[in-house]
This record gives C-alpha cells, sequence and structure tokens, in this order.
C-alpha cells in the first residue's frame, strides 16, 4: 500500500496508550458467563464477542476463558447446524481465534449453504443494503474449512461476485459504493481471483476525500468510521497508495471516545465493539496500531 511516510511520530508515540484504551475497553465488556456484550449487561451475542476476540488478537493479547468457550460451542446445534450463517461465523471464527474447535463437524453445514445459497438482487428486500454481506461470510468460512478445492463452486462464486462489478470499477447493486468495493475484494481475493486486473484502484481513488480520507460514494463528502475503514481494506488489498492517510488516521482517531472504544462518527456517539474492531484494524493497516 506504498510507505507510510505520512505518519507522524506523535501517533506513533501515542500507540502504546492507544493500545491499553482498546484493551481496557475490550476487557470491560467481557461478561461473568462466557462472551462479551459491548453494553456492558450479562447478554453475550457472537457479534460483540467475535470482535472482542479479533481484537485482542490484533493487540497480540492472549486471552483463555472456558466460559467463553463453552457459550461459543453452544452455538451450534445438535445436529451440526446453526441459527444462521452469521452465528456460524461468530461461533466458528472466534473458537479458531482460542485455537479451540467446534463440538461437531460444521464441514457438511457449511458445503450445503455455499452450493445452494445465492442473493437475487432483483428480489432483495428494501431493508438489505449489502449483496455480499451474508455471502462474504460464507465465502471465509468454506475457505477455512474446506476439504478440497471445488473448481465448479469457485467459479460459481467468483461469477456472481463479478456480476456487480460496475463500468466505474467499482462494486454494488445498481450503484457502487466503496463499502460493497471493499466486501468484493474480500470476497475475490477469499478465492484466489488476480483482483489487479479488475482496475479497482481507480473507484477506490473516487472514493477518497481530503476532508476526511475516504467517503462512501464519489462526489460526497460525508463519512463514517466504516467507510474509513472500506476504503484502508481495499487499498491494502490492491496495493492502492492511499493519498489522504493523516485524514485517515485524524477521522479514526478522533472516532474514540472517553470508554476508550470507538463509534462510527467523529466526536461523538456510542462505541461499539463492532467499531472498535474497524478502527483498530484500519489502524493496523495503516501500521498505527
Amino acid at each position: 500500500m506504498g510507505d507510510h511516510n505520512g505518519i507522524t511520530g506523535k501517533e506513533i508515540m501515542n500507540s502504546e496508550p492507544l493500545r491499553q484504551r482498546i484493551l481496557d475497553y475490550v476487557m470491560d465488556r467481557q461478561c461473568r458467563a462466557g462472551g462479551f456484550c459491548f453494553y456492558k449487561l450479562e447478554e453475550p451475542n457472537g457479534l460483540d464477542t467475535y470482535c472482542a476476540l479479533s481484537l485482542l488478537s490484533l493487540l497480540d493479547v492472549s486471552f483463555n476463558d472456558e466460559k467463553t468457550v463453552a457459550y461459543l460451542q453452544n452455538m451450534q446445534n445438535a445436529d451440526g447446524s446453526y441459527d444462521s450463517i452469521f452465528a456460524a461465523f461468530y461461533s466458528l471464527k472466534s473458537l479458531l481465534l482460542l485455537d479451540k474447535e467446534s463440538k461437531q463437524d460444521p464441514w457438511p453445514y457449511i458445503l450445503k449453504h455455499i452450493r445452494y445459497d445465492r442473493v437475487d438482487a432483483d428480489r432483495m428486500p428494501a431493508e438489505i443494503t449489502s449483496v455480499f454481506k451474508r455471502m462474504i461470510f460464507l465465502v471465509d468460512l468454506y475457505v477455512t474449512y474446506k476439504r478440497t478445492r471445488d473448481e465448479r463452486i469457485e467459479n460459481n462464486l467468483q461469477d456472481f461476485v463479478l456480476h456487480f462489478h460496475n463500468k466505474d470499477q467499482g462494486f454494488g447493486h445498481h450503484q457502487s459504493t466503496l463499502g460493497e468495493t471493499s466486501k468484493a475484494l474480500v470476497l475475490l481475493s477469499l478465492l484466489d481471483y488476480p483482483v489487479q486486473e479488475l482496475h479497482t484502484t481507480d473507484f477506490i481513488r473516487q472514493c477518497e476525500t481530503s476532508a476526511c480520507g475516504f467517503t462512501d460514494i464519489p462526489d460526497t463528502s460525508l463519512s463514517y468510521l466504516e467507510y474509513i475503514h472500506a476504503g484502508v481494506l481495499a487499498a491494502f488489498i490492491t496495493d492502492y497508495r492511499i493519498r489522504y492517510q493523516d485524514e485517515c488516521v485524524s477521522f479514526i482517531r478522533h472516532c474514540q471516545n472517553r470508554t476508550g472504544g470507538f463509534s462510527r462518527v467523529m466526536h461523538g456517539g456510542i462505541a461499539t465493539l463492532e467499531d472498535t474492531f474497524h478502527a483498530a484494524h484500519a489502524l493496523k493497516l495503516l501500521s498505527v496500531l
């Protein structure tokens, strides 16, 4: 992604206090019965637990808690299935972060869905904003657990993603967005597709703004933390040199609130474990964390 000369010495010097504040935020949201909950009640959920464990991994902090292992293992049903692909992802990927296994082999469940699950973009409910959100979880699990390569399955998955590649070189249903483009690049990378051939950097460049680093749609200025994360991740995958790296770092740092966690907006908002993961992951890719 190019050099990191835009990072100031002050930002590098502040990395340790930043790391400690994030760590304190995460550990303050651990549930006594296992798992994590961003609003600090005894109501653990898969998303918060996965984000918390991912943050600990980013910070190189070891974590061992049998109650959390049991919570994650119990997300799997007796027949080896899960209530949703999302539940499967949060459970299985979290267990991997803890170097633990599920109670039953998840491969039959994953293979069943990877073969048959598709999104009909023309029949998407209005509330669904991403054609890739479900697929990115499923493909990640498929790549993680696959026994043998199935070129037919993988070619079909590549074709599904490429169907949403637009003339502006971005990805999206009807309109390209940075968020969808980032997800598409992750998906194609997981499937070993040569993303450099897609010229996606043309679209990434259109989404850059000197005001905050990145925005979701070209020629707009509104930004949220997830847009910055999407831009940084897309740039990392494509080896694109970010023009406004200092602005990205500044935006992210101003999303951190007094709890040590991050919200999706600067100077306000409620911090969540998901937004904190977006922030920390972006800073890690920018070599600031």
